[in-house]
């Protein structure tokens, strides 16, 4: 079909061809539903009936719309109109890395910040199991205000299915037996052109080549012919000019390496190093690494970082020992956490033989401090049983439950620790004995050096990682109060001299820093790094352990019994709140992508089919209406919650004036009333039916519930969690409830069945789950579906749950954290 200006291909309406290769038209569209001009890649004439071409295409669709990376081109749309299958993409106003290339090379500087912009996107997309395989200057965009875009995911290769593709123009394949050879003959790593598996590596050598050829002007590699080119990969090595940085050439040098093993590990490595590099200055030193060990960081007034884990997963917590190594917890490719010990100067970590616990603090004797069976009970708090073992290994001996945090006295014969007492946050010393309480949390209590001072961070907000550190006395008495929050916050130890509290955290929505504060509660910039930052420990040498942290939420739905799962995330930090009741819709709070706007998080329906995100405002949404048609969400102060449509139509308002703040809300299945739970101005727990039509709210259950509820399909009674986290039953029309026969501590409510009969529950703190059915009279409980994601490295607990009234529709989203243990010596000051 010929596309003409003017011309519908579905919805969208084509304005102007933007360019054209062997793949495809690339045309600017305009989408008329939401005012939005987009680009469309439709496959050429003739190509429809060659099944690898078509193979290729729909690969690509499906490979680059499962990804979200700033880094990373956004797909909003896969169709076919007339048999023309198109691809519609974010419009990008610049050019290819190639056209800039052509004219001249790229200075060092803004090499390096190319360099790790695209180095950060290809690891968000080595996180999902994807590998390009075909990085070069034509995949390459460079937008107006000169961010990066990887283009062309046409030849991925998924590490969990391998799908065909054809190639043509550059970009070459060569069948073999047993592989083949895909990719563009200058950008291939010498595993690809000797036809071997590939893995991400691959990718770190081609961006080697893209990165020498920006700052040389030329690829290192290219010859006359596709043989002469390629067996140029495989022999020869590249000399760089005097004029690239010395730090900046090993990190080249490195990923060069023509055997895999030899070459850095993972593309977030890459982007670590350079990110580094960018901040210690273009002419920064990065030492040499040698096998999978690295150093890292400026030579002068230098940080040195040695990587301590290599395995893909999560560090729980590290210490160092009396002797000088290091104790650390970690879970590792979805395995429960354990136990290793690791000495400095080898590689090698070794397994404690403790399962399903985690570090929480070393003695002056080397005994350990360990949480066992630790789990997250609600946003980032985490509990244990906390007991004490020998470092060489032995039977735990358990002391006591709820434990958040624990850290030996400097003695080595008490601890002091965190307990979760009811609501209350408990800090205890010794244990038994209390010296501060909060109705928030507190965590990663810490003993000064001396034994004199305890420091710990309190955060307002139960399950936020938002807070201050505050340092007492042993006798409970202030010694530093009023220190600046901060909005994000990961660990707490004192500073090598104990002058000062550490804490890693932000005065931003992203990253995590390092901040030293003293006793007057002034703070300073310890440690800038990319990305998050956790601080575990610090010895009176000088040498702290900290962890370089990725942090996702994922987003996926499915219906009972079928596969696959889809992934319904947008951008990298989704809230789930709802599904629609046929399922057909996900409510989707986007945290962090909007979290410089003033109304809030961004909001989102997607489509559990995988169709784009329709973005319907800003703010808090908790709830779809039963009749899909309205979102309720909170935008702004207190005092009144915003009906959005969900299609055509404009917002209303509801008034709230009871509340303070409001935590979450339900619609009722009548559509008529919205339960509101909230805080009123007294502080005090409050909850109320808001009848949708302004008249008067009111009062509902005993009001000290927890969140989340499931509602009774005659909106007469819902379940919640009580003051002893059980589920209770609450009518809707007064304070007094009943236990949930058959329910469980720890569970929470997904939905009451559109019969009235049953309760759907799941347990909190799990990566992997089964939700169950209660049969509300008989208490009776059954499994119903099992929740367990793909891939699950990395994931902290899977929270929340939803499902359908039916029950045949489920949605749910679980945290994922991937990190690096690092040693570092030689902190700079910088204040």
């Amino acid at each position: 079909m010929p596309i003409q200006p003017g011309n519908l291909l579905g919805p969208y309406e084509m304005i102007a061809p933007i360019g054209a290769g062997g793949m495809g038209e690339v045309w600017r569209a305009r989408d008329p539903r939401i005012g939005r001009d987009v680009a469309i890649k439709i496959l050429p004439p003739g190509c429809t009936s060659n099944p690898d071409r078509l193979a290729r295409f729909v690969q690509e669709a499906k490979t680059t719309g499962s990804l979200n990376h700033p880094s990373l081109l956004v797909i909003f749309d896969f169709g076919t109109h007339e048999d023309v299958p198109y691809l519609v993409s974010e419009l990008l106003e610049g050019e290819t890395l190639r056209q800039r290339l052509d004219r001249d090379a790229v200075p060092a500087r803004k090499a390096i910040d190319w360099a790790t912009q695209i180095a950060e996107g290809v690891a968000a997309a080595h996180e999902k199991g994807v590998i390009h395989r075909d990085i070069k200057p034509e995949n390459i965009f460079l937008t107006r205000d000169e961010r990066v875009k990887l283009l062309d995911f046409g030849l991925a290769k998924l590490t969990f299915d391998e799908q065909p593709a054809d190639l043509d123009g550059d970009t070459h394949l060569r069948h073999t037996d047993p592989g083949s050879v895909l990719g563009t003959p200058g950008y291939m790593a010498p595993e690809q052109v000797r036809g071997e598996a590939v893995d991400e590596r691959a990718d770190i050598f081609a961006l080697g080549i893209v990165v020498t050829e920006m700052v040389t002007g030329a690829n290192p590699f290219r010859r006359a012919t596709r043989v002469e080119t390629m067996t140029a990969i495989l022999q020869n090595d590249v000399a760089l000019p005097d004029s690239v940085p010395p730090g900046f050439a090993r990190i080249i040098d490195h990923m060069l390496a023509k055997h895999p093993g030899s070459r850095f590990q993972s593309m977030k490595d890459v982007a670590f190093a350079l990110r580094l590099l960018s901040g210690s200055g273009a002419s920064g030193e990065i030492a040499s690494q040698s096998g999978s060990q690295a150093r890292v960081g400026p030579a002068s007034d230098t940080n040195q970082f040695l990587s301590v884990t290599f395995r893909r997963g999560r560090v729980g917590t590290a210490r160092f020992t009396p002797e000088g190594s290091i104790v650390y917890g970690a879970a590792w490719e979805g395995n429960p956490l354990e136990l290793f010990v690791s000495y400095p100067g080898t590689p090698e970590a070794r397994p404690i033989g403790l399962v399903d616990a985690d570090l929480l603090s070393v003695s002056p004797t080397g005994e350990l401090g360990v949480s066992l069976g630790r789990r997250f009970i609600g946003g980032w708090v985490s509990i244990g049983t906390l007991a004490k073992m020998p470092l060489a290994g032995g039977a735990p001996r358990k002391i006591c439950e709820q434990v958040v945090d624990a850290d030996w006295a400097p003695d080595g014969k008490n601890f002091a620790i965190v307990r979760h007492v009811a609501s209350t946050f408990v800090l205890e010393y010794p244990i038994g004995r209390r010296l501060y309480a909060s109705g928030g949390w507190l965590s990663h209590v810490r003993f000064s050096r001396d034994g004199t001072r305890l420091a710990f961070i309190e955060h307002p907000w139960f399950g936020d990682d938002a807070g201050r550190p505050i340092v007492i006395d042993l006798e409970g008495g202030f010694v530093m109060e009023h220190a600046e929050p901060l909005e994000g916050t990961s660990g707490l130890t004192w500073s090598p001299d104990g002058s000062e509290v550490w804490i890693a955290g932000s005065h931003h929505s992203l990253g995590r820093d390092l901040f030293g504060f003293d006793m007057a509660g002034a703070s300073r910039l310890v440690l800038a790094v990319p990305g998050e930052l956790t601080i575990f420990d610090a010895n009176p040498s000088g040498e702290f352990l900290i962890s370089q942290d990725t942090h996702r939420r994922e987003v996926y739905s499915a219906r009972r019994g079928e596969e696959p799962q889809r992934n319904l995330a947008w951008f990298d930090w989704p809230m789930l709140t709802d599904i629609s009741k046929d399922g057909s819709q996900v409510l989707i709070e986007e945290q962090k992508a909007g979290a410089e706007s003033s109304r809030g998080a961004l909001l989102y329906l997607r489509p559990t089919d995988g169709g784009p995100a329709l973005h319907i405002g800003d703010g808090r949404a908790r709830s779809i209406s039963p009749d899909g048609n309205w979102v309720a969400a909170a935008a702004g102060g207190a005092g009144q919650l915003e009906l959005i449509p969900t299609g055509v139509g404009e917002s209303r308002f509801v008034r709230c004036d009871k509340f303070e703040q409001m935590h979450w809300w339900f619609w009722l299945p009548d559509g008529e009333r919205i339960l509101v739970i909230g805080t009123g101005d007294d502080q005090q727990r409050l909850c109320l039916c808001v009848p949708v039509d302004g008249s008067e709210p009111t009062p509902a259950g005993p009001g000290s519930f927890g969140f989340p509820a499931a509602i009774s399909p005659d909106s007469a009674r819902f379940v919640a969690s009580g003051p002893d986290e059980r589920l209770m039953i609450y009518p809707m029309t007064g304070p007094d409830g009943a236990p949930l026969k058959g329910a469980r501590t720890g569970d929470w409510p997904c939905q009451w069945s559109a019969d009235g009969r049953f309760v759907f529950v799941f347990p909190r703190g799990q990566t992997t789950l089964t939700v169950d059915r209660i049969d509300v009279e008989t208490g009776e409980r059954s499994p119903w579906q099992e929740i367990h994601p793909l891939d699950l490295a990395g994931i902290l607990d899977i929270n929340p749950v939803w499902l359908t009234p039916d029950g045949e529709h489920y949605a749910y989203s679980y945290r994922r954290c991937l990190s690096d243990l690092y040693l570092v010596s030689k902190a700079r000051r910088e204040g």
